[in-house]
């Protein structure tokens, strides 16, 4: 695996590095190791930083490794992530670097020395802009291919985490993912620098120059799949003359990011208010469009959560996800409800049979299980034989004796809360 690391340079580079300050050594030294050195202080510093579907993204923390980092410049360490490469003169071209904290590599541990990764112990770390390197357009990408192709027209929500190293002395604002359906690292002839891709990644940093070194900082898009796509690419994918940046530092020569916990989830945004439906008297129905990290805007400018309805009418709410730039909306139509259709009235029986024959046994009130009833029956003479606080159909007056007795029924509708009193008489045939 170490074998497909080793950065290889056709001739005509390295006489571009002749032409350098940088002595003739490999490329990664004199970009990475001489300004590491030249820009090293002892700060330290310690700190760490609605998606539906899985991360398609495998190993999107760094965490898992064939070999432990021996050098900078192994990310294809950190399996499957490799190094996005150009093919010039016969030579293949690469070089980002995968840092883990079980590597005793001098530069890795001065690099995580100051930032820790984002969560875990490994992360990668790429040059997204180099101006004093001797090189136009010089460029670093990492790739990997997803764990299954993007579904056509599906939403994918990505988020990226990046911070930049105080070790190198640039800031850039041109970070952003690339999702393709083929790798993207090939050498585009258009521009005449060294190793740009030139495309328009999807995903693009909206935070303007990231110069936070303390703090990482969330990169978030959102996808719509046109289908198969299998690989992102992560990188500056600006030529020089468009490039955002500004110096971290009086001297600059290159802006080196980490970057760490990548994300491809199939997500919605969807809400749904429910059907339309009908309102009693005395009653409120709740809508809860329940999309977290979203603003809202209802049908009366107010902007909470939820709305407690209590009238009939058109209600409609206009949700906002900030994070992925997404609105999206629902409404509702709630009307009026007849009462007999809100609370049917009981249809109570004046007599049983309860000889078992499983007709009329029991004192069967129809429309029961839309109220709570509670049930008094006394005999003839007023003596309490039978109550209940919670009537459910079951009362058969087996050990009465035939004859009449009389009921006093309270029904709580379940529905808005009304309570009605009945009473009468109850013929009881044996």
């Amino acid at each position: 695996m170490l074998n497909n690391c080793i950065f290889v340079f056709p001739d005509g580079v390295m006489n571009l590095l002749n032409h350098t300050p940088f002595s003739r050594i490999s490329l990664i030294m004199n970009i990475k190791n001489f300004i590491l050195f030249f820009l090293f202080t002892a700060t330290f510093v310690t700190t760490k930083g609605q998606i539906i579907g899985p991360n398609l993204v495998p190993n999107p923390d760094f965490e898992i490794y064939d070999t432990c980092p021996t050098s900078v410049s192994q990310i294809c360490m950190a399996s499957p992530w490799n190094a996005a490469f150009f093919y010039l003169n016969n030579y293949y071209s690469r070089s980002s670097d995968y840092l883990n904290t079980c590597s005793s590599d001098t530069l890795i541990q001065k690099i995580l020395l100051n930032k820790m990764p984002h969560s875990g112990y490994g992360c990668a770390a790429i040059i997204l802009y180099a101006k004093s390197t001797g090189f136009t357009n010089y460029r670093e990408y990492i790739e990997v291919k997803l764990k299954e192709k993007l579904s056509k027209k599906k939403k994918y929500c990505c988020n990226l985490y990046t911070v930049p190293s105080i070790y190198f002395n640039m800031a850039i604002e041109n970070i952003g993912m690339f999702i393709s359906k083929n790798y993207a690292n090939s050498y585009n002839p258009v521009w005449t620098g060294f190793m740009l891709i030139d495309t328009i990644p999807q995903i693009k940093n909206n935070n303007g120059i990231i110069t936070d070194t303390i703090n990482w900082t969330k990169i978030s898009g959102l996808y719509d799949s046109d289908g198969d796509e299998e690989y992102i690419t992560i990188g500056n994918f600006n030529d020089d003359n468009h490039t955002n940046w500004v110096p971290l530092k009086p001297s600059f020569g290159a802006a080196y990011y980490l970057i760490d916990n990548v994300s491809v989830c199939e997500c919605s945004f969807d809400i749904n208010l429910g059907n339309d439906t009908s309102l009693c008297e005395g009653e409120s129905i709740l809508l809860n469009p329940n999309l977290p990290n979203a603003s809202f805007t209802w049908q009366d400018s107010s902007h909470a959560a939820s709305c407690e309805v209590k009238q009939p009418g058109t209600y409609w709410v206009r949700a906002y996800v900030a994070e992925y730039d997404i609105t999206t909306s629902d409404t509702i139509i709630i009307s009026a409800t007849d009462e007999k259709i809100c609370n049917p009235p009981l249809i109570i029986p004046n007599f049983i049979t309860p000889n078992g024959d499983n007709i009329n046994d029991n004192f069967q009130i129809g429309n029961a299980n839309k109220y709570d009833i509670s049930l008094q029956i006394f005999n003839r003479w007023g003596n309490l034989i039978y109550q209940t606080a919670h009537y459910t159909n079951d009362y058969n007056c087996k050990d009465c004796a035939g004859g009449v007795y009389y009921y006093l029924l309270t029904a709580k509708s379940l529905r808005n809360g009304k309570v009605k009193d009945y009473k009468g008489s109850l013929t009881v045939m044996k």
